[in-house]
């Protein structure tokens, strides 16, 4: 049943984790305003962005197990005390290398409060209220995602830029002091720390995600993009045969025999690199072909973030009659469905057309978040012994969140291909292959599920005619 502990536990999680979503986003409507403040360089702007994406994706995994060893409670408590000072000293810097080592800051927090908060609810409640729960937290966290730039806008425009990141510290502060009164202390496997094995996998994320976040902007035959790709992928090579021989490695990959596991693990990779590619370019296309201000295309996005976040905690209730592979697979035919029901409407009406003729598809693709989050966070615990379920969050957030990254670099390498953008029309011509790529991405992502189900299938059968053979 929903206590009153366990809504206590859900208010303090979900504030915390609304907190470190936000933030993932909400800098981007200001960052006109902070470069004339700053008179910040276009390479400054860039790392604004990145210092918190690149700090939080290379953290996620080393934090959830970390916690898993000196508790729950305790690194998410550190999450947001990391997540809070760095709010502010972002409201407090004067340079722009103040602003990026603030936001680095930030993301550090931010790595450890989002993998944390999921383990903290998964394991507060039965498995029979479980999917509820996780649905709420679902919908919290697409929602913090999604209004980041509304939030940003409307702070903007009546308000100093500073007040985006002061905002985070009353609600961290509370969320600590609560959270040290009103969250039980949990644990997972208590294994050593290994120090190589930290520094190989944060290194190669690193190499990956900033190689993907340069590829557009440097060109991918560069010679720094092709040496951080390739740099990363090898030191991830390295990371994966230094933890085979491990007594107790960072990450389990034993776990990835597990056909449910390891389908959800990538359907999240290539769900969010659908939808990333998706709201990154529909954003633009609103403001730079549509003529909305930043602001007016954050209020217009409110149809979709509206559907996510009613979707997802209905999708927690469904979960528990449909199961998990229904009901997400619902949502990820809802949101192929929208993508292309974007990409159609654009190539046959141009870029000229009422905003009420995308609503359809901007509640289609809402209610297709909504109901993908959550499946995909609850069959991915229950799919792994409890003592595993920190580094099952690490690892689904991680791969959660290098998706994105990846969506939004193919995204936008399809969008540049061909000739210049001079005009909304052109904007049109090339969001639509852009949209249909996030489409395919989507449905790699429902493959993902369909796939590995059918080897579950396959080895239960086997392990059924074994059982009869002796």
């Amino acid at each position: 049943m929903f206590t009153s502990s366990r809504v206590k536990l859900l208010v303090v999680t979900c504030a915390a984790l609304f907190m470190a979503m936000l933030d993932n986003l909400v800098i981007g409507v200001a960052l006109p305003a902070i470069q004339k403040s700053f008179h910040a360089s276009i390479s400054d702007l860039e790392w604004f962005m990145n210092a918190y994406t690149l700090a939080f994706s290379v953290l996620l995994i080393p934090f959830s197990v970390l916690g898993e060893r000196i508790g729950r409670k305790r690194m998410f408590l550190t999450g947001i005390v990391l997540f809070t000072v760095g709010s502010a000293l972002s409201g407090i810097s004067e340079s722009s290398i103040q602003l990026i080592l603030s936001r680095a800051l930030q993301g550090i927090g931010g790595a450890a409060i989002v993998p944390l908060s999921l383990s903290l609810v998964n394991s507060a409640f039965p498995p029979d209220k479980r999917a509820a729960a996780l649905g709420i937290w679902s919908g919290i966290s697409g929602l913090g995602l999604s209004v980041g730039p509304l939030v940003g806008g409307l702070i903007v425009n009546g308000a100093p830029w500073q007040l985006i990141f002061w905002v985070n510290v009353p609600v961290g502060i509370l969320a600590f002091l609560f959270g040290l009164r009103w969250l039980p202390e949990g644990r997972g496997a208590n294994k050593p720390i290994n120090v190589p094995s930290v520094l190989l996998l944060g290194a190669g994320l690193f190499g990956i995600v900033f190689g993907l976040e340069r590829g557009n902007a440097d060109g991918w035959g560069s010679p720094l993009v092709i040496s951080l790709l390739a740099g990363g992928a090898a030191l991830l090579a390295l990371f994966y045969l230094w933890e085979r021989s491990r007594k107790h490695p960072l990450v389990q990959f034993e776990l990835f025999r597990r056909p449910k596991y390891t389908g959800l693990v990538f359907a999240g990779f290539w769900m969010n690199a659908g939808i990333f590619c998706a709201i990154f370019l529909l954003t633009l296309f609103l403001q730079q072909a549509q003529g909305n201000s930043a602001l007016g295309a954050g209020v217009r996005e409110m149809v979709w973030t509206g559907c996510t976040m009613l979707a997802a905690p209905l999708a927690g209730l469904a979960v528990g009659k449909l199961g998990t592979r229904t009901v997400l697979t619902a949502g990820l035919l809802l949101q192929i469905g929208a993508l292309l029901g974007f990409g159609l409407q654009i190539l046959h009406l141009g870029v000229d057309f009422p905003f009420g003729y995308m609503v359809p598809f901007m509640m289609m693709a809402g209610t297709g978040m909504g109901l993908s989050f959550t499946p995909i966070s609850h069959g991915l615990l229950s799919s792994v012994p409890e003592s595993s379920e920190g580094e099952a969050s690490g690892v689904s957030n991680a791969m959660r969140e290098l998706g994105g990254v990846f969506g939004i670099a193919i995204g936008g390498l399809v969008f540049q291909s061909g000739a210049a953008v001079q005009s909304p029309a052109d904007f049109g011509d090339h969001i639509v292959p852009a949209l249909f790529t996030g489409s395919a991405m989507i449905l790699l992502s429902l493959l993902s599920v369909i796939v590995f189900r059918e080897r579950r299938r396959h080895a239960a059968h086997r392990a059924q005619a074994a059982n009869e053979i002796g």
